[in-house]
């Protein structure tokens, strides 16, 4: 329907007469229905709190409750997070806590008069703030206004729909919406400004918590400024946002909300969990709504260029992060000897203050080039917590008293864990007058003391709420929350006690690598761990093969100028359970359809899929005993045989990426080796017809078509009901192909027949290790360059970017490599390994992982991206 012609129908519904005596049976209607009493054990209290509406919650999961209250309950739900956790905690059978008001009997007490003056006192402040800040119900006090619009802007009432100009004040619940093509910028009164996107609809209200900006459809950027009470909230139906300062977006669709962080850190909560994201993170509130690059999430901002420099000079300070020469290799340990008997965690790492140093250099200098990078740092700068200039020049002075390596390690004695231990070597005199300024610090801005010098381990007392203790003997530092362990380590260090940590075969692994050449090192005694949880769990066995771990080790280290990450999970015996289900290293066939403009690739071998799903129908059937019956169930329904059907044709390969354009809708393609496509085809063709004889009117039929393109079968599946739901595959040698629509299928099997894909690109083979392995068992690719590109375009060609705003963003665009993280699947251990970033997680991979990095099925069907200005949908 055109907007004109809806015009049209909204006047005819307003202008429609109504006769009175219809009006006056409806209003009995509605008052004898509201009116109605409620029934037996459900108070008449008065619902005014979350704690009034989850007294609800038993009699409403009963279906006992009236229906006036259902309503209410409903709709309070509908926009309530916490208490959907609620019902959720009383729908699984756990205890929920809920408020109920205790009356006490009086009693006569000496001091009630001061008592009643006292908290009439309260009273009075309490309401005269709340008035000032506009929280009594009926004030319509102004919470911002619009600073600028770009086409058109409405407030909209029960009566009316009005354009509003910039300078429009926005009251408490005044509901503000743009027009299709238009957006807006609106000033908060805590400075926080939030970017209103074409067809967006919010509004603001402020409660005791804080500020809430309630967002009921389309996409708004928020850089929300420091909250001085409070936090800054967006809500929609199905998620809510909490910050204290950063730059975040949401976008509210039909299928749910997506969240996306550009700066700082923020808190999502949906009716399932609660997340807190960093930046280049983002989450979704729906398992059909996929996550997209960030770069489209910000495009259609009219501060996009800004966003997209700031990002340039981050990655551009990463790379020359990278670049400054790291401590040199340790090829043993002085520390050794002091370590705990029973150490399970083992964590050494170099000497960082020199590093520390050329760091803080390079980002003041990039600072004083930078503008976008410098307003910034000043938003940092604001608060009263500690300023992160202030923490590394802390750092820097306290590590450069220290030797060239820093342990910690936490020992296992019987079931428990001790604390923590810090040992180094003191190389140069001062430390102790450092740590005594420091001391003075830290603890003259609590009541109670954070770090404590030890003079004599014995005299201290082991205790609750004990500070951070540090020791310093013969050349050496000890540090400890706890006395015991820091007396233990003192008697090792005075020659009174020795250390057994050498007789255990956790000492001989951490030596082997000390051989190698050590920079970051951390092992862990993953045998002592696992014995832990089964006696936590009281004989509950971990899932097979899980428990056969021996140890995880983790090291990062640099040879020759080049960064070697690697990780390796290591078992008792050949890998069995669903510890094998990763296979040895092995061709990738299903690597050739995918091209080398892909900005994000995973793919795996695995072990026979049957195998597999039989081993996961045992795990699941031992835990629910109903499993079996609900598997035939589902079978007889559909008409196939999960084991037979579905996993028996399937091959050991697959792959997942985001491979062609981003705009304005990005593409997938999902790559599965096929040994059986007939049975594989004729089974999709029962799911099908399954699926269209249970479903709804409101769910829509899937349709089924099938189309020759010269010798190539296509097969498409829509459901009409969804707009923009489209699956496309076809079977290509022993692979099925899928993407989302016929052009992008036809050009990954042209380009494999050309020879034009990912693994024989120049850029994916200088990320190629140097080692014995032909082949890789799992990898995941990330390239930003493909996305970043015609992002970059886009704002170029309207024209909005400074001289200093092209700088940054060039700056991202040569700054933004390609990175590679492998795995191999050796008989007895699993290694993971990386030549990028810190394990191969860079600035790369985060901005990539916003397109879905993990194997799992709803990020095959992305949302359609927001176009970008000036595109037609």
């Amino acid at each position: 329907m055109s907007d004109h012609k809806f015009e049209q129908l909204l006047s005819k519904i307003r202008s429609e007469q109504v006769d009175d005596q219809v009006v006056s049976q409806a209003t009995e209607r509605v008052w004898s229905s509201i009116a109605a009493a409620p029934a037996a054990g459900v108070g008449v209290h008065t619902l005014r709190s979350c704690e009034d509406f989850q007294t609800l919650i038993p009699e409403y999961l009963e279906k006992k409750l009236p229906e006036p209250r259902r309503l209410l309950l409903e709709d309070h739900l509908h926009q309530c997070v916490a208490c959907r956790h609620a019902v959720e905690q009383v729908r699984n059978g756990e205890v929920q806590a809920v408020w109920q008001p205790v009356w006490k009997a009086k009693t006569a007490f000496p001091v009630w008069r001061w008592a009643m003056g006292a908290a009439a006192a309260v009273v009075v402040a309490a309401a005269a703030l709340a008035m000032v800040n506009g929280l009594f119900p009926g004030q319509h006090a102004v919470r911002g206004a619009v600073q600028n619009v770009d086409g058109s802007l409405y407030t909209v009432s029960e009566d009316q729909v009005r354009v509003i100009p910039a300078g429009y004040q926005i009251r408490n619940g005044d509901e503000i919406r743009t027009a299709k093509g238009s957006n807006a910028v609106v000033r908060l009164l805590d400075g926080s400004l939030v970017e209103m996107g074409e067809r967006s609809d919010l509004s603001v209200s402020r409660e005791w918590k804080g500020t809430t900006i309630h967002l009921d459809g389309g996409h708004i950027i928020v850089q929300a400024a420091k909250q001085r009470t409070g936090r800054l909230y967006v809500a929609t139906n199905d998620c809510l946002v909490s910050v204290k300062g950063t730059i975040f977006s949401v976008n509210r669709g039909t299928k749910g909300s997506r969240v996306a962080v550009i700066e700082g850190v923020v808190r999502v909560a949906d009716s399932e969990r609660t997340t807190d994201l960093h930046v280049g993170e983002e989450e979704t509130s729906s398992s059909s709504l996929a996550k997209v690059p960030i770069q489209d999430e910000i495009a259609w901002s009219r501060n996009s260029a800004k966003y997209l420099a700031l990002l340039g000079d981050f990655a551009l300070l990463q790379k020359q992060f990278e670049a400054i020469p790291g401590p040199g290799l340790r090829y043993s340990s002085e520390l050794l000897p002091y370590v705990p008997d029973h150490t399970a965690v083992y964590a050494a790492i170099p000497n960082l203050a020199n590093t520390l140093g050329e760091a803080s250099q390079l980002f003041q200098e990039r600072l004083q080039k930078s503008p976008a990078l410098r307003n910034w740092w000043k938003e940092q700068q604001r608060g009263k917590g500690p300023k992160l200039a202030d923490v590394v020049d802390q750092l820097k002075t306290f590590s450069s008293y220290l030797g060239d390596e820093i342990v910690f390690a936490v020992a296992k004695d019987g079931p428990n864990y001790s604390a923590p231990l810090v040992l180094a070597k003191v190389k140069q005199p001062g430390l102790e007058s450092f740590l005594q300024k420091e001391m003075k610090r830290v603890n003259g801005k609590s009541s109670e003391a954070a770090l404590q010098l030890v003079r004599d381990p014995s005299a201290i007392s082991s205790s609750a709420g004990r500070p951070f203790l540090v020791y310093l003997k013969n050349d050496m530092l000890v540090a400890s929350p706890d006395a015991g362990e820091l007396q233990r380590a003192a008697a090792r260090i005075q020659g009174s006690g020795t250390s057994r940590f050498s007789e255990t075969p956790l000492y001989q692994q951490v030596v082997h690598s000390y051989q190698q050449g050590a920079g970051w090192l951390l092992y862990v005694d993953m045998e002592q761990i696992i014995a832990q949880h089964v006696q936590d769990e009281k004989g509950t066995q971990p899932p097979p093969g899980l428990g056969d771990a021996r140890y995880l080790m983790m090291e990062r280290r640099e040879v020759g100028g080049k960064t070697e990450n690697r990780a390796a999970l290591t078992f008792a015996s050949e890998r069995r359970g669903i510890a094998s289900w990763l296979a040895a290293p092995a061709p990738m066939g299903a690597l050739e359809f995918i091209s080398p403009d892909a900005s994000m690739v995973n793919a795996a071998v695995t072990k026979n899929p049957r195998s597999i799903v039989e081993e996961m129908f045992q795990m699941i059937g031992s835990s629910d005993a109903k499993f079996s019956q609900e598997l035939s169930k589902f079978e007889a329904k559909a008409g196939v045989q999960v084991l037979d059907d579905i996993a028996a044709p399937l091959g050991g390969e697959v792959a997942m990426a985001f491979d062609g354009p981003v705009l304005p809708t990005p593409r997938w393609k999902v790559v599965f080796e096929v040994y059986d496509p007939s049975t594989l085809q004729s089974t999709i063709g029962k799911l099908v017809d399954s699926f269209n004889r249970q479903a709804t009117a409101t769910d829509g039929s899937l349709q089924l078509a099938q189309q020759q393109v010269g010798s190539q079968t296509y097969y498409t599946l829509r459901n009409p009901k969804q707009a923009g739901f489209e699956i496309d595959y076809a079977y290509v040698d022993s692979y099925l192909v899928a993407a989302p629509d016929v052009a992008t299928l036809s050009k990954a099997i042209r380009d494999r027949q050309a020879g034009n894909t990912l693994t024989h690109s120049q850029t994916f083979q200088t990320l190629l290790p140097s080692d014995g392995y032909t082949n890789f068992s799992a990898i995941f690719y990330h390239n930003i360059g493909p996305v970043v590109g015609p992002l970059v375009d886009q704002i170029k060609a309207v024209g909005t970017l400074t001289p200093q705003q092209q700088q940054s963003i060039a700056t991202l665009q040569a700054n933004t490599a390609p990175g590679l993280i492998y795995v191999y699947g050796e008989p007895d251990r699993i290694v993971v390994a990386s030549d990028t970033g810190f394990m191969g997680f860079d600035f790369g991979t985060l901005m990539t992982l916003g397109q879905g990095g993990g194997l799992f099925p709803h990020q095959m069907f992305p949302e359609r991206a927001a176009s970008p200005p000036g595109s037609k949908q």
